[in-house]
């Protein structure tokens, strides 16, 4: 009985040492984008184009308004659709799969990529619009 409690006390250090981290803001190679600020930009001029690097299963459950899912191991192939005149946000659950498809970008001349401060994980903790399918 005492082991269990044992283990009891130390759940939840567990659970957040297993929990994905989100990445830090100096772990990427482009400036960040809050999602507020993302969320206002979303359909007006001003507006990035907005790729979801996940696979299309995460996609599917959820993802940013208006985003196109391209996962980072296919961005190489399909380059084109990211250039946007006001640059191009990438984004992932939590910032992995983001800061591996940056030098991809960069390294094919596209130059104005940004990446969502908090990544997904934060933008669902704002509780900002989603879209599922």
């Amino acid at each position: 009985m005492k082991i269990v409690f044992v283990a009891l006390n130390y759940l939840p250090v567990l659970v957040v040492l297993l929990l994905p981290q989100v990445s830090s803001a100096s772990d990427y190679l482009s400036p960040g984008i809050s999602a507020d600020e993302l969320s206002t930009s979303l359909g007006t001029s001003e507006a990035p184009v907005v790729v979801d690097v996940r696979k299309p299963a995460e996609y599917a459950i959820a993802h940013i308004p208006g985003a196109i899912n391209i996962p980072h191991g296919k961005l190489s192939e399909r380059l084109e659709e990211v250039r946007g005149e006001n640059g191009v946000l990438i984004y992932c659950f939590n910032g992995a799969r983001t800061r591996q498809a940056e030098p991809l970008l960069f390294s094919n001349g596209i130059d104005n990529v940004y990446h969502l401060e908090g990544a997904f994980q934060g933008w669902i903790k704002e509780q900002l619009p989603i879209e599922k399918g």
